[in-house]
């Protein structure tokens, strides 16, 4: 039986459902462009599309508001994305590959996630023991749907490292032991053990 959608389109419904899951909310368009490394317009012409050929649907004016309309399991693993406008029919992969692939895409969407939380915060800042929690939060948001534990540890380190380049843009002396010690001070008991075992 034909797929109702080609390969290119169901790594975005793909990707819509992973977020969504995670995030309880659909992505916007700027998300998705910015994981799979497209302009917003070639975004934009694929959620036409998606809608068009009824494989979602959308409310007017209303932001995040994109709902597949096809069960989970009639959707592809989400892979990497590349950024490759036209995508080759995937060769068939064992349930190991797959399982890879949908790691290394949730790995690469909270990285996308960590990395955007840093710039808001930088553009609207809120105090440290509201961030701190917020970045442990959304990690454990990827621990739960079944990111393994190497990927939780590399979600981690990348907060840990951008914590310690905002805090060196204020305090240039300061150290990595010193920034990760202030980081930890925002987190209670049960979650700074989990932080401490893994970095």
């Amino acid at each position: 039986m034909k797929s109702p959608y080609t390969s290119r389109q169901g790594q975005f419904l793909a990707f819509i459902h992973h977020y969504t899951t995670l995030h309880g909310r659909p992505p916007t368009e700027a998300e998705m462009a910015q994981y799979f490394q497209v302009t917003p317009p070639s975004v934009h012409g694929m959620v036409l599309t998606l809608e068009r050929r009824g494989l979602i649907t959308r409310m007017p004016g209303e932001a995040r508001s994109i709902r597949l309309t096809l069960p989970p399991e009639q959707l592809p693993p989400l892979h990497g994305a590349t950024g490759v406008v036209s995508i080759q029919p995937r060769p068939q992969q064992t349930q190991g590959e797959q399982f890879d692939d949908t790691q290394t895409a949730l790995a690469r969407l909270g990285k996308i996630q960590i990395d955007g939380l840093f710039v808001r915060n930088m553009q609207h800042p809120i105090d440290d023991s509201e961030f701190i929690p917020l970045l442990d939060t959304l990690i454990e948001s990827f621990a739960r749907v079944g990111l393994n534990a190497v990927r939780v540890k590399e979600l981690r380190r990348r907060v840990c490292e951008s914590y310690h380049r905002c805090c060196q843009q204020t305090e240039p002396e300061s150290t990595f032991e010193e920034n990760m010690d202030l980081m930890f001070s925002y987190l209670p008991g049960p979650p700074r053990t989990h932080w401490l075992r893994w970095i």
